[in-house]
């Protein structure tokens, strides 16, 4: 029996946490099955070290242009040029299947649905993203998915609250062979101006509303003097940026933004003393596995998948979204009263090791060959 070929369709093919967790993924599931990657965006990922068989990159721009050259296009052939492309993939690749990473790409739902093509669709997602999602693609999208693929409970329960039961819990995961510390924390620290006997929080991913990026000022004003939070990530250049920038000047908040650091993102990780996450909703973050295989303990609001991940020893998970109910728990870490676990830290992470979750999606793609 030839193997089985599956396109795997991504939004950006860059560090998001869906797209790391896929690059993984595929790495380890090359000879098991034939996997095909098209990337909606140039996302260095997937465009420069795409772990896939066979890639296809979109390296169309979005200015003003493209967009007056889709729509007369779409006028004439009542499909998209993007469109167009993945039909000419599909013919060329033969795939058995489609997975899309993520909700946010319910056109090709339509599409795979109109060629007969059955499809996954892995969502890591929760409700907060639903908003963003037209109602009647984002309905069409799970009415005809043969799996809905689940990154964790919360999302599950969701999905099976709007009456879909043809979902799959697969959590996400990390290669923890690629967190690797190249430089010393003291010599980092050194360099930031962070004074060595400071208690340093980080936290890593998009500045969005999501995330919680707007409420470090709340939170730093509420944790001792010698005390730093890192934003480690892009950077967004927003009004909530200048806010940022503001109030950590006027206030002398002892906020750093670093920025994407992809070459140096573990040494920066690795700094500091403790893992924050701010998020208002976050599924199940890789940013958490990885702070717990560092053994940095972890503070945060009671977001989505943390409190599925988090176990006694590890730190604190907080009931409300309140900033300084947060910082509250942040201080008890600091000042040790409560017990961290380096160990119980160290082995939850590894659990979550894609050598240690691998075999369940070998399982997944080889019960959904038919």
């Amino acid at each position: 029996m030839k193997d089985k070929t599956i396109l795997f369709l991504t939004p950006t093919g860059g560090r998001t946490g869906s797209e790391m967790m896929i690059w993984y993924l595929l790495k380890h599931l090359s000879g098991k099955i034939r996997s095909v990657v098209y990337s909606c965006s140039n996302g260095e990922l997937f465009a420069k070290h795409s772990t896939a068989d066979q890639t296809f990159i979109n390296t169309s721009t979005n200015g003003f242009l493209s967009k007056i050259y889709e729509g007369i296009y779409f006028q004439l052939f009542r499909k998209t040029p993007e469109e167009n492309w993945i039909l000419k993939i599909q013919a060329q690749v033969k795939a058995d299947k489609w997975y899309l990473n993520t909700l946010t790409m319910p056109r090709f739902a339509r599409l795979a649905h109109s060629l007969h093509i059955p499809y996954f669709v892995h969502v890591h997602e929760l409700v907060g993203i639903y908003d963003e999602i037209v109602y009647d693609d984002f309905r069409f999208q799970f009415d005809h998915a043969e799996k809905i693929i689940c990154c964790s409970a919360i999302v599950e329960k969701r999905i099976r609250q709007m009456g879909y039961n043809n979902t799959i819990l697969l959590h996400e995961f990390v290669d923890t062979e690629k967190i690797v510390v190249k430089q010393p924390a003291e010599a980092l620290r050194k360099q930031l101006g962070i004074p060595a006997n400071a208690f340093v929080w980080l936290m890593s991913g998009s500045m969005n509303h999501r995330k919680g990026y707007d409420l470090v000022p709340d939170v730093v004003e509420n944790l001792p003097e010698n005390t730093y939070l890192i934003w480690l990530g892009n950077i967004k250049k927003t009004g909530v940026l200048h806010y940022l920038q503001q109030r950590a000047a006027t206030e002398k908040l002892n906020f750093l933004m670093i920025g994407e650091q992809s070459d140096a993102y573990y040494d920066y990780f690795n700094l500091a003393d403790g893992f924050v996450l701010l998020a208002r909703e976050d599924p199940f973050p890789l940013v958490m596995i990885e702070a717990a295989y560092l053994q940095k303990p972890i503070a945060g609001f009671n977001s989505g998948g943390i409190s599925e991940f988090m176990q006694p020893g590890m730190g604190l998970v907080v009931d409300s979204f309140n900033p300084a109910d947060l910082a509250g728990a942040m201080v008890q870490i600091q000042n040790k009263q409560i017990e961290i676990n380096k160990e119980t830290l160290k082995n939850r992470a590894i659990n979550f090791d894609i050598r240690n979750q691998i075999e369940k999606w070998v399982s997944f793609f080889n019960e959904n060959q038919e």
